[in-house]
């Protein structure tokens, strides 16, 4: 009787064992781009969350502002019977913690590095009325449509040279900025 062809259960090892080295080689390198990833999809978030925050303050006739602190961004509502800043009670504009860094480089065309100057040498800060509880948004979309001018740099506090932007000329949606479409 003749033997028939077939592959042996040893065959069969040696190949399900090369197809799990070759499966996690591919898993751990794309792991490597996870946090890169995650880079843009949050620079994306908060692309989408700035036009809604801008059309929030147009439809409900309502000055909205953007704060950031560390480990931490939210949407801040202006009410104007306190004259003050306090967070807004939708919960796409909740405050979120994040593990990425944020850095303006300019606001309303002014670098940040002379806008600091300027607050330095502000001889009567005490006219200010602001509690050291009370947040102030760094970024204000108003109901008129318009918004704050800026350029926000967002990055990783460990990779800090991969950085996505957010720039708006406070008329148009804010634009995104990926690191790999500077290199084109």
């Amino acid at each position: 009787m003749p033997r028939s062809r077939g592959f042996t259960l040893i065959e069969l090892l040696v190949v399900m064992v090369l197809i799990a080295v070759l499966f996690s080689a591919v898993t751990i390198t794309s792991g490597t781009n996870n946090s890169k990833r995650d880079l843009v999809e949050e620079g994306q978030r908060l692309q989408a969350l700035f036009e809604e925050a801008s059309q929030q303050a147009i439809l409900y006739n309502q000055e909205v502002g953007w704060y950031s602190k560390e480990g931490e961004y939210g949407f801040l509502s202006f009410d104007y019977t306190t004259n003050k800043w306090s967070g807004m009670q939708a919960r796409i504009f909740r405050a979120r913690q994040t593990m990425f860094e944020f850095e303006l480089i300019e606001l309303d065309g002014t670098p940040m590095a002379e806008r600091l100057d300027d607050v330095y040498k502000t001889p009567n800060s005490s006219d200010i009325d602001n509690t050291e509880d009370e947040i102030l948004p760094t970024i204000v979309f108003l109901s008129s449509g318009e918004s704050s001018s800026f350029e926000l740099s967002i990055f990783e506090k460990e990779d800090p040279d991969w950085v996505v932007q957010l720039i708006s000329d406070g008329f148009d949606k804010p634009k995104l900025v990926l690191p790999y479409d500077e290199d084109e």
